[in-house]
């Protein structure tokens, strides 16, 4: 094994220990605020015990899983209206009865009906020369409707040292563009003339960075959007031959617990400026064993398509601005439907989830699968 191919064995080899363990840390600071720069009443996104039950508590009975379903109409649109009785929900193509249903019409003034936004801006895998110009497009976001904000969002800068939060959760987005403004992104440490190896570093932060946000929310309350914002991580398809059968394990456990958490932090992931399908179009299809796993199938591109989200070009005259747009709405309206999964003895065996409409002309995204973990 070349020296490239032991750094990604051990890089995911740390990840499935962060991922195993949920003692998951980093580099987070988070300077105070300017006087006046968050809002009255602004959420702050704290650890909070899941609930039992959504909506009265005790008078509804919730299935194991629970899946966040979005149905739009030909235009792209959330639809909103729909009923119960309008679904239906399969496990690996068998039926399943749904235990609960919630319409969700992404207005009301409550957390769990209109979600809550983390903007990753990765100034990791994007070149300096790029930072002005999303800076500038963030903030134009931000700025939007007299920075009048519908979800509470957070900033979280990613650098070669780590995360750090810009501004706070805040649903002024004034404010946020102000500390957004403010930012200069620090040089490079990871330098390409590096080669692989910092083809690896890049990969191994990254993957890091992903795995600490989804497990610091698998248990705060409430559906969320990730929208990371750039090209992604290196897509490490030429290091795969260094692989064994051990690495390739190590993988698909990394592959199988990341995507349930995602499923769990009822995480809707986003890649802005990722690039469309076709980039990793080879490793879209769900990993259902070891010897199927490679580190390409951990890409930012894969978990977006796969938790139901969008991955969106940074070519075609489509600008940053826009693209945070169309993430965004994918929070409107919106169903929650729980179900008890069948059982299976069998640890991570992958069971592909399906819901569809009675109506063929509306598109339905939700969660593409899961791992069971009897």
């Amino acid at each position: 094994m070349g020296l490239a191919g032991q750094r990604v064995f051990y890089c995911l080899a740390f990840a499935g220990v962060l991922l195993g363990n949920g003692m998951v840390t980093a580099q987070t600071a988070a300077p105070p605020a300017p006087a006046g720069q968050t809002a009255p009443g602004d959420p702050t996104l704290k650890p909070r015990p899941l609930p039992a039950t959504e909506g009265n508590a005790g008078s509804v009975v919730e299935g194991r899983m629970r899946l966040d379903v979005v149905v739009t109409d030909g235009a792209g649109n959330p639809m909103a209206g729909l009923e119960a009785k309008d679904f239906n929900l399969f496990d690996d193509n068998q039926a399943q009865k749904m235990v609960s249903f919630h319409a969700r019409d992404g207005k009301a003034p409550t957390l769990e009906s209109r979600g809550s936004v983390f903007l990753i801006w990765d100034t990791v895998n994007s070149s300096l020369e790029d930072a002005p110009f999303t800076r500038d497009e963030i903030e134009k976001f931000l700025r939007q409707n007299d920075g009048r904000l519908t979800q509470p969002m957070t900033v979280l800068l990613f650098t070669d040292t780590g995360l750090q939060m810009v501004g706070k959760t805040s649903l002024d987005g004034n404010a946020l563009a102000e500390a957004v403004h403010a930012v200069q992104p620090p040089v490079h440490r990871i330098h390409s003339a590096a080669g692989g190896e910092a083809l690896v570093e890049r990969y191994q932060i990254s993957a890091k960075a992903l795995s600490m946000i989804v497990s610091r929310e698998v248990p705060v309350p409430g559906r969320k959007l990730l929208v990371w914002i750039g090209p992604g991580w290196p897509v490490l398809r030429a290091q795969d031959a260094n692989f064994n059968s051990h690495s390739q394990e190590m993988n698909f456990s990394v592959i199988a617990s990341l995507t349930n958490k995602i499923r769990e932090a009822r995480m809707l992931v986003c890649s802005a400026g990722g690039g469309i399908e076709f980039r990793v179009a080879d490793v879209l299809k769900p990993v259902k064993s070891a010897k199927d796993a490679s580190a390409a199938n951990l890409a930012v591109q894969v978990f977006a398509v796969h938790s139901g989200g969008r991955t969106l070009d940074g070519g075609n005259r489509s600008r940053p601005a826009d693209q945070l747009n169309a993430c965004v709405q994918e929070l409107g309206a919106y169903y929650t439907v729980t179900f008890n999964p069948p059982a299976d003895e069998k640890a991570f065996s992958y069971h592909a989830l399906k819901v569809t409409v009675d109506e063929p002309e509306l598109k339905v995204n939700t969660t593409a699968g899961y791992y069971a973990e009897p």
